[in-house]
């Protein structure tokens, strides 16, 4: 009877143990968007971010050649058109198979 008690309590300390460790993760968010327009001949790529999900605000990160984020309003149409622009262009490298250099640059 002891040893069903102290395994029932063995696991449910693990699972308290899970649960806090899984709410401890970081969630890397943007914390403000910038209205600044970012050079296209620079961004390899983008990720939408749901306000709500982890994170306070929504917006589209642009990923540039160099690995950095920059945080955008997803709502300006400076945004929309940079994005409709990279999935037209990812398109175009996923259905022609192309290996120029920008395409294989593109990141999504």
């Amino acid at each position: 009877m002891t040893t069903g008690i102290t395994l029932c309590l063995g696991v449910f300390l693990l699972l308290c143990c899970f649960n806090v460790a899984q709410g401890e993760l970081a969630v890397d968010c943007c914390l403000r968007v910038s209205h600044t327009r970012v050079p296209p001949h620079i961004v390899r790529g983008y990720q939408r971010q749901v306000g709500g999900n982890g994170c306070d605000i929504s917006a589209v990160i642009f990923i540039t050649q160099r690995n950095r984020n920059l945080c955008a309003p997803p709502a300006a149409a400076w945004v929309e058109a940079l994005t409709a622009q990279l999935d037209k262009e990812r398109k175009r490298c996923q259905d022609r198979a192309l290996k120029r250099k920008r395409c294989r640059t593109l990141r999504f």
